[in-house]
């Protein structure tokens, strides 16, 4: 455990040298709390982060605060006297938290059928699975299931919190958080809703104060604590939203398009809250979100599930699909039409091109590779505006060849 703290403190040490404010002042109040430190430098921590979200500017992950840095460093070398111990209150645990095994379900209407085919997976502590694929392919209908808001009609889904194996939905509940694309509005100020959040989960007095004040500055909100629902950007809201349901500490959290209503920065930045979340020693979740950034999603998750038809063509990390298609895809965009890129590469072997509003995709042969692509562009004056190899990435499943 001494190991792993280290490292965490190397983590702080980079972040603050490379002057990354936003990432160090977060990861040194997370290492506060996962290894349960004296409660002085856990409010040091909290004061760290809270000046620095006091002190940047909206939109911008630098500040302008002077010191800010060597207040990091200060606090840095106080936490390298420490020798800690594992974490009393880890939830770690080597059962999953929920099995979900060959669970359907079928919509049947007049104008309308749609069958969400068997699917099988785990939610474990510590991971993150990423749901993607077109609209109206299940997505939803799978979140639903998962959560208890939606009964399948075949299979089945076991729960196991702190080692018992749970069938009352209400105990349940209590440990999965559902966080639908479309959020309900919340009345008040915003910290007096994140306080009531944790008071109905058994949370009050000290612990429920210290519960708020640590998710209000982890999650970046020290600045709009006093704000109601109307005063809030959607993103924002969203942010919000997750700090209500984790004030709580739940086990598994479920999130349905979170960065559909948000800017790339804040895409980038909840992406990575949501993966340090995850490895949390204190309370380590399982995390499964659906998206359409599906390059983005791809770099937090350990598991990738492809729905399409309601079906999943794919169900795994991502070291298994490039085992299952040795085919090369590639994606593109430049000062070319699809009439040249067919003629330049007309000797390619399994060549299919398609091209859509922003870029051309082209499946091929694994003999065919990408320096050969981008040497033939360039050789012939084609100037390369966008390039993405996504052999080993789930996106080329969109393609109509699959």
């Amino acid at each position: 455990m001494q190991v792993l703290f280290r490292q965490r403190l190397e983590e702080v040490d980079l972040c603050l040298k490379n002057e990354d404010l936003n990432r160090s002042t977060i990861r040194i109040l997370d290492l506060a709390y996962d290894f349960n430190l004296p409660q002085q430098i856990k409010q040091e921590c909290l004061s760290l982060r809270e000046t620095y979200n006091k002190g940047k500017s909206l939109g911008s992950a630098k500040t302008n605060i002077g010191g800010l840095q060597d207040l990091g460093y200060e606090l840095l070398e106080k936490l390298k006297g420490f020798n800690v111990q594992f974490p009393e209150i880890s939830r770690f645990t080597i059962e999953p938290y929920a099995e979900i095994n060959s669970i359907r379900k079928k919509y049947k209407s007049r104008l309308h059928n749609f069958e969400f085919q068997a699917i099988s997976l785990k939610l474990e502590a510590g991971k993150i699975i990423g749901l993607v694929g077109e609209n109206g392919n299940g997505k939803t209908t799978l979140l639903r299931m998962i959560c208890g808001d939606l009964a399948p009609d075949e299979g089945e889904i076991k729960y196991h919190f702190d080692g018992e194996t749970l069938k009352d939905w209400l105990s349940i509940k209590k440990r999965i958080a559902f966080i639908p694309q479309r959020i309900e509005k919340w009345h008040g100020a915003a910290e007096n809703q994140l306080s009531f959040e944790a008071a109905i989960k058994t949370f009050k007095g000290s612990v429920n104060s210290e519960k708020v004040e640590f998710i209000l500055h982890r999650m970046g909100l020290s600045n709009f604590r006093e704000l109601k629902w109307s005063q809030l950007s959607s993103g924002y809201k969203l942010r919000f939203e997750i700090a209500m349901n984790l004030v709580w500490d739940p086990q598994v959290l479920i999130l349905d398009e979170p960065l559909a209503n948000l800017d790339l920065q804040a895409q980038e930045l909840l992406l990575q809250d949501l993966r340090n979340l995850a490895n949390s020693l204190r309370n380590p979740l399982s995390i499964i979100l659906s998206s359409q950034q599906l390059h983005e999603v791809e770099t937090i998750a350990d598991q990738i599930i492809f729905l399409k038809n309601g079906r999943a063509v794919f169900n795994g990390p991502l070291s298994d699909f490039e085992n299952l298609d040795k085919n090369q895809t590639f994606e593109l965009n430049g000062k070319f039409n699809y009439q040249q890129l067919q003629e330049l590469l007309a000797d390619w072997k399994d060549l299919k091109i398609e091209q859509s509003a922003s870029s051309f995709l082209i499946n091929c042969s694994p003999e065919n590779k990408k320096e050969d692509l981008l040497k033939r562009l360039l050789d012939a004056s084609m100037e390369i505006e966008y390039f993405r190899n996504i052999s080993s990435s789930t996106k080329k499943l969109f393609s109509d060849k699959y």
